[in-house]
């Protein structure tokens, strides 16, 4: 029986390979191999049949004309801007993948020669004359170079009315115009001379960049932690050292975040950051006020990569130093017996400091820690008795408010008499204290 299920096996096996043989041979030969024609750039490609008819012809014919793309060369030339890009910044990956010829610069001119079918696949088939697609590229070159030249002549005016923002845009706008020839020569004439508009729109938005700068009237200032700083930080926007107006500013705090992070220089060309409340913890940090290059960019353009051309800049930040000083705190102690506050009074001490606060008088500290606390007994039994110690944690700032309160919970100690049971209570509450509650409203104090 076996021997007859390896036969029929076999034989299955021999009909599925002659079956396949069969189908490769029925395939036309450019579906066998993609053909090469001279004068011509040619695309092939083969989908699965998956979802509507509509659906997987358009992702075929899309892929076809992909493939018909990756034949067009696409040389960079040592004069064009990706070549000043890659000599600045190093090759640049994601232009590579933008530059890629659009499967838009076949929508006319390309020839749908043929399509095949499987039961599963779809095959298509285009070719285009390399003449055609040429003529068709310089057309719209020229187009593109027309609209950057104006685009030039546009930004230059506002350059020269000492409005780097517009200009700016105006630039950028210019290079998206030509985005797709950035890796090749792009001759005009301008002004009545021959010049490369790429090459002069790119050098003309370094030029807008390296002529803006923003300066700080303060260089450091000194403020408390939990309060804020006592002046107007002020940041002055010049373009070629005159005052400019309209240029976006961004702020940044190394210790945290601020309410209002932006802003736009005013007629003066001034932009300024008002007093905020600083908690940072550490002794110095900085405040960073920085031309917004995002926000220009956005504002101008929406392609990502001629965004990028800018926002690969680094333009010198303002720096405002600012030295943190922690607060001072201190402590008052109510209870029965004054004779154990000594004991708190220490332990406190140590938690502030580790904590890097000052510790100074009551009268003098920002702010001050209220405990109060009581015994009371507990039951009796065996000859053993207990006692209860509570307590209650208060912090008020300068102006006597309240910041913070907390009812400790009751601890129990217990002894041969009442005065050791008190005595092993009062420890536990030391180290509840000095383990948690001290602890605790350390960290409610902003």
């Amino acid at each position: 029986m076996r021997k007859y299920f390896v036969i029929i096996a076999m034989f299955l096996a021999s009909c599925a390979a002659k079956k396949q043989a069969a189908e490769f041979e029925a395939r036309p030969e450019w579906v066998k191999q993609k053909p090469m024609i001279s004068g011509y750039y040619v695309g092939i490609s083969s989908v699965k049949k998956i979802g509507t008819s509509a659906q997987y012809v358009s992702k075929a014919r899309q892929e076809a004309l992909a493939d018909l793309a990756e034949s067009v060369s696409s040389n960079v030339s040592s004069t064009s801007v990706l070549h000043s890009i890659e000599t600045e910044y190093g090759f640049s990956e994601t232009y590579n993948q933008s530059i890629k010829i659009s499967t838009d610069d076949y929508l006319e001119g390309f020839d749908p020669v043929d399509f095949y079918e499987t039961e599963s696949s779809h095959w298509v088939y285009y070719k285009i004359a390399k003449r055609t697609y040429h003529e068709m590229k310089e057309k719209r070159k020229r187009e593109a170079i027309a609209t950057a030249v104006a685009n030039y002549q546009s930004g230059l005016q506002e350059q020269n009315a000492n409005k780097p923002k517009e200009a700016l845009a105006f630039y950028l706008q210019g290079l998206q115009a030509i985005k797709s020839y950035l890796n090749e020569e792009t001759p005009a004439e301008i002004s009545g001379k021959s010049v490369d508009v790429g090459n002069i729109l790119y050098s003309s938005t370094g030029k807008i960049l390296n002529s803006l700068a923003i300066k700080s009237s303060t260089k450091e200032l000194t403020v408390k932690r939990g309060n804020s700083f006592d002046k107007t930080l002020e940041f002055l926007l010049t373009y070629n050292n005159k005052p400019v107006q309209g240029i976006p500013v961004e702020f940044s705090f190394t210790g945290g975040y601020l309410k209002k992070d932006r802003q736009n220089s005013d007629v003066n060309g001034f932009v300024q950051l008002e007093p905020e409340v600083l908690y940072s913890r550490n002794g110095k940090e900085q405040i960073t006020a920085t031309i917004n290059l995002k926000d220009l960019a956005q504002k101008a353009v929406d392609d990502l990569f001629i965004r990028g051309l800018i926002l690969k800049r680094n333009l010198k930040p303002a720096i405002v130093q600012v030295n943190i000083e922690a607060p001072a705190l201190a402590i008052t102690i109510t209870n029965e017996n004054t004779s154990n506050a000594d004991g708190i009074e220490n332990v406190f001490n140590q938690i502030a400091k580790q904590y890097g606060y000052e510790l100074k008088t009551v009268k003098s500290a920002d702010f001050v820690f209220e405990l109060s606390y009581s015994f009371k007994r507990g039951e009796s039994a065996g000859g053993l008795v207990s006692s209860y110690i509570s307590g209650k944690l208060t912090i008020k700032d300068k102006s006597n408010n309240i910041v913070w309160a907390k009812q400790t919970q009751d601890i129990k100690g217990v002894g041969n008499n009442i005065s050791e049971a008190r005595n092993k209570a009062f420890r536990d509450f030391q180290k509840a204290l000095n383990r948690k509650y001290f602890k605790q409203g350390i960290d409610n104090i902003k």
